[in-house]
């Protein structure tokens, strides 16, 4: 039995999300293809297919069930049926035996996210079940306007910045976000350009984030700010403006960070082709960790759909610099010592 079939017998609604490299809803005709083997994990992050299921039956207002589920991929991105199986049987177990909470911890698989997805993912599942807002959401979108003072940001909660980013197309959000930004404290704009890694803001919000990484770039800013405008523009509508930042990000000295380098590995790789390929290797090769590090961004990159070829022609160009042989030679070397 698949997990779609244990909520279908019960009659139940199901919806499903991604909560690996970014929070997005997961097709369920799509999601049980992958159940059944036929289909491999779409975006893997890990080795794993991180999942919110979020089930609830229509004539139960209020009632809904949440799992976060952490299950393993196969070399081909293939569910584990087994860990899967796990799952199921005990779920189907505690509905026997009458106990209907979904205390998470005690799920096979399970998982917990950190607070800022656990309230992106709430701000989602509030939508599709119809629920209102939190409280927090009209007070951010009061500071977002800039009636309340740049400065007070204290006084927002997680939740309402979630809601006002998962909400981009609505209430003239996306207007909002796009005035604010200029203006921002660094607080508060890291925590917006967390979330909007989940959306794919339009053109003038694109400008709006290109232009204040341009003014973050003139000052002082540590890894963790530019690993934000890295995740704030990976699905941009705009292709030509998410490479230029790319580009920008890679060339700047705090590049050689890991957490520069993993959020534009991990976020950004649609755009990762080509010479910005090898201008993202060659920075990895002499990143502030060393060969460790190249070893797990490749590796984890090669899982990718297209990016084991992308990555293979990059490898046998021929256009590396120095540091990015040797680092490829190193990680050949590990890889054929493990194979023999």
């Amino acid at each position: 039995m698949t997990i779609t079939d244990l909520v279908r017998q019960r009659g139940a609604n199901l919806r499903i999300f991604d909560m690996g490299r970014r929070i997005q809803p997961l097709d369920t005709a799509l999601f049980e293809e992958i159940e059944q083997q036929r289909r491999s994990y779409p975006v893997p992050y890990l080795k794993h297919a991180w999942l919110a299921l979020l089930s609830w039956h229509p004539e139960q207002a209020g009632q809904h069930a949440i799992w976060f589920l952490k299950l393993p991929l196969d070399e081909q991105n293939l569910l584990d049926a087994p860990a899967r199986d796990g799952f199921v049987r005990y779920v189907a177990q505690r509905q026997a035996s009458g106990d209907s909470t979904t205390d998470k911890g005690e799920a096979p698989f399970s998982f917990k996210p950190d607070g800022h997805r656990m309230a992106y993912f709430h701000a989602l599942a509030a939508r599709e079940l119809g629920a209102p807002v939190s409280r927090f959401y009209g007070t951010t979108r009061g500071y977002l306007s800039g009636d309340i003072g740049w400065e007070n940001w204290q006084q927002l909660g997680l939740q309402g910045l979630a809601e006002v980013v998962a909400g981009y197309q609505q209430d003239n959000n996306q207007a909002l976000l796009t005035r604010a930004l200029p203006y921002l404290p660094r607080v508060p704009l890291n925590v917006v350009l967390g979330f909007m890694e989940n959306i794919s803001p339009g053109q003038a919000l694109t400008s709006a984030v290109n232009d204040r990484l341009a003014s973050v770039i003139a000052g002082e800013p540590d890894a963790n700010d530019l690993a934000a405008f890295a995740r704030a523009l990976s699905h941009s509508e705009n292709i030509e403006q998410r490479r230029l930042l790319v580009q920008a990000l890679l060339a700047h000295p705090k590049s050689r960070s890991v957490e520069v380098l993993a959020a534009v590995s991990s976020r950004c790789w649609a755009d990762l082709e080509g010479e910005l390929l090898l201008a993202f290797l060659r920075t990895l090769a002499v990143n502030e960790q060393g060969q460790n590090a190249f070893a797990a961004l490749v590796a984890d990159m090669m899982t990718l759909p297209g990016m084991r070829q992308r990555m293979l022609a990059a490898f046998s160009s021929g256009q590396h610099s120095p540091q990015l042989d040797q680092a490829i030679t190193r990680l050949l070397g590990i890889v054929r010592g493990q194979t023999q």
